[in-house]
């Protein structure tokens, strides 16, 4: 019996190391978290820096299929100013996409082309009190904190000795907007990963 088991411990380790990655992924997005607009007389300039990074978990399934769930941080800074209001609006957005990849078979078989599709759960943080307070209506009000998009990309697989490298090109609509009437709904970014 103790055999057994010993086997089968062995066993579910080989297929989880082989069915199993961890990584961290990163890039630049093409847009900021606002747009630059003016409406009423209040006008949101977006300053952000444009990264994003966090850690990657990936799960080989049948069918060349995978499923990668993502943590990713991404700062981002606004003003709005004019009708006597001039505030800066810092903090982070969080974004946890959920996605099914399927990996194209090619003749090269250390390079795998994949298209992705899927959710991602943002979340914006660090917001103070003062800047929430600052516009309590109209546009530039905070309306969400928390809202879901659905995410389509696409992508290569690199295998190089000991890791595995990506480079992917994701497109996320967000489905409702966080500021009023200066959310940018649409986002693209362009992100390298290092999976092990």
């Amino acid at each position: 019996m103790r055999n057994v088991l010993v086997l089968s411990f062995l066993s579910f380790s080989a297929i989880s190391a082989q069915s199993l990655s961890v990584g961290v992924i990163g890039g630049a997005p093409f847009t900021d978290v606002t747009t630059s607009n003016v409406v009423n007389g209040l006008q949101s300039i977006p300053k952000s820096t444009n990264f994003t990074v966090g850690p990657a978990l990936q799960v080989n399934l049948p069918f060349s299929l995978r499923l990668e769930v993502d943590a990713l941080f991404r700062p981002y800074h606004i003003t709005i100013t004019g009708l006597n209001v001039s505030d800066d609006v810092d903090g982070q957005e969080w974004s946890f996409p959920v996605l099914l990849e399927y990996r194209i078979k090619t003749p090269v078989p250390l390079v795998h082309p994949f298209l992705e599709a899927g959710l991602s759960f943002d979340h914006l943080s660090g917001i103070s009190a003062a800047a929430k307070a600052a516009i309590a209506s109209g546009p530039g009000e905070l309306l969400h904190q928390s809202d879901a998009g659905i995410v389509l990309g696409g992508g290569v697989d690199v295998k190089v000795p000991f890791v595995r490298v990506s480079g992917e090109l994701r497109y996320t609509r967000a489905t409702v907007s966080d500021f009023a009437s200066f959310s940018n709904l649409n986002q693209a970014e362009v992100l390298v990963g290092v999976h092990f």
